[in-house]
């Protein structure tokens, strides 16, 4: 009870529009289930080897990179209401699309443009958080969308597995497509535009410099691209590592995977008020995080107890 009622006080008081945006953003994310499947589906189904599915996957990283880049291109230039709802709708009709394509070259070309649309959804997605929000609930509307973001991935790998063993990869490539249309027409129905204007920042004097010769920033940065560079297996490679020395289903690893998002769901928003205060300290928590994404991956080496996956899976969320 306690738990819900502070769930229940850190959402209070947000406009319509933000909850509907959250509503539309968790059928997205819901609906987002080829993606933890993808190189099982290349292995198992299409017959592809480890290298091609390394390359499969790196086309899919460099996709989502240009999308986030054009997403926030065309969000400045068209608004984010265009950009939100074209970025569904091409999205889901070319996951639909890409069953269809059965050369290693073509699935790379598709997986890229894939990516290079549906990503474009995410800067439009916090510039419209921006504009359906007051401005002294910015925070916490930003909040309930990662919440959103976090339940829709509980659900997605789960759905998917079951999914994938009573329907085959077809059913999985055609629920991911529908739902990213379906959440585009609720949104183009529920939401309309509005007017955004970007507050710029008031800072000036000699202190604003460019990032590119901030040095700490930069190696914060390279921190952040090494840490990503191990915890991104999570989606790539760790679903093969499942099925091929576990021996899991495709069920089973959605059900692995679902653990994942519905872990940061449960605890994420108490955890983070837990945590906000002066008496802990962010580089420490930073410190730990980094060491116990490590030994996620560190326990998988010493049992090949089943039951392990699910300490490493809680490690690592």
């Amino acid at each position: 009870m306690k738990l819900f009622r502070s769930y229940y006080n850190s959402y209070t008081g947000l406009r319509k529009e933000v909850w509907w945006l959250s509503g539309v953003t968790f059928i997205n994310r819901a609906g987002s289930m080829v993606i933890p499947f993808l190189s099982l589906y290349l292995t198992k189904d299409q017959g592809f080897s480890l290298s091609q599915v390394g390359w499969v996957m790196s086309s899919f990283g460099l996709g989502s990179l240009a999308g986030a880049w054009l997403g926030g291109k065309l969000t400045d230039k068209i608004g984010y209401h265009p950009v939100m709802f074209w970025s569904l709708i091409i999205s889901g009709l070319m996951f639909i699309a890409l069953q269809f394509i059965g050369t290693f070259t073509g699935i790379c070309i598709g997986v890229f443009f894939i990516m290079l649309f549906a990503d474009s959804f995410r800067p439009a997605l916090f510039v419209a958080v921006g504009a359906y929000s007051k401005p002294e609930n910015r925070t916490r509307s930003i909040s309930l969308i990662r919440f959103a973001i976090n339940l829709g991935f509980s659900f997605g790998p789960a759905l998917g597995g079951l999914l994938i063993v009573t329907m085959g990869y077809s059913g999985l490539f055609w629920v991911d497509g529908v739902t990213c249309v379906a959440a585009a027409l609720v949104f183009v129905y529920v939401l309309k535009a509005k007017d955004h204007k970007h507050v710029k920042s008031e800072a000036t004097g000699p202190d604003i410099r460019s990032p590119y010769k901030d040095k700490s920033f930069l190696i914060f940065l390279l921190v952040m691209m090494l840490v990503a560079f191990v915890f991104l297996q999570l989606f790539s490679t760790m679903p093969l590592f499942y099925s091929d020395q576990f021996g899991l289903m495709e069920d089973e690893i959605g059900w692995l995977m679902g653990f994942n998002g519905l872990f940061i769901f449960v605890l994420e928003m108490p955890l983070i008020k837990k945590l906000e205060g002066d008496q802990y300290s962010k580089f420490r928590i930073l410190i730990w995080s980094t060491v116990l994404i490590g030994l996620s991956f560190l326990v998988l080496n010493l049992t090949s107890w089943v039951g392990i996956l699910w300490i490493s899976m809680l490690l690592v969320t």
